[in-house]
């Protein structure tokens, strides 16, 4: 009888905590590896994502949201760094974000993989989220409202994804010159919806 309360009280608390899968503009699940366009949740709110030049006009390319509502950005691909999560991406999942977009890598010959650096979001992040003993390159994905939020969530100096988080932020968007909007951690949340390529 203990070990049948014990089994009991295990699988109640794996359907509590167990997390969502994150659904795009489809209703479909988001899969690791598919192609999306991350796109603001409310229209007329500028447009998806895309690559460019910094302030400082030097590589990496840093992340942007279109201006024009009409663009859709640049397509973009989820990969799981928890290789035995499962076949779609989960809320509160770490994962890294990756733009499929071949040519944007020869521009500065690095990676298109997410990172923060210095606050904002730019790319020549590391597949699986370490770099020089530090997480750069970990984001989650949180139910916000009717829509998503992405959160940039660094775990503790040479963790992997069983170490704890360290304290997590909103990704939102920081207005640079030109009217540029460049994204970064700790503004106000962007709400997002995820529509497949």
């Amino acid at each position: 009888m203990k070990i049948y309360g014990i089994l009991l009280l295990f699988f109640t608390l794996f359907q509590v905590i167990k997390a969502e899968p994150v659904l795009d503009t489809n209703k479909q699940q988001v899969r690791p590896g598919y192609t999306y366009y991350i796109l603001p949740a409310t229209t007329g709110n500028g447009g998806g994502l895309t690559l460019a030049k910094g302030e400082n006009g030097s590589c990496p390319l840093d992340v942007f949201q279109a201006q024009n509502s009409q663009n859709i950005g640049l397509p973009l691909k989820l990969l799981m760094v928890n290789s035995s999560a499962g076949l779609v991406i989960d809320e509160n999942e770490d994962v890294n974000i990756k733009f499929a977009a071949p040519r944007y890598v020869s521009i500065c010959n690095k990676s298109t993989v997410w990172k923060i650096e210095e606050g904002f979001v730019t790319t020549g992040g590391i597949k699986g989220g370490s770099e020089n003993g530090t997480s750069t390159s970990l984001f989650t994905i949180q139910k916000y409202e009717d829509a998503y939020a992405l959160q940039y969530c660094p775990r503790a100096t040479g963790c992997s994804f069983i170490c704890p988080r360290l304290l997590c932020g909103y990704i939102g968007i920081s207005p640079a010159a030109n009217r540029a909007r460049h994204l970064a951690v700790n503004r106000p949340v962007f709400k997002i919806v995820f529509k497949k390529a």
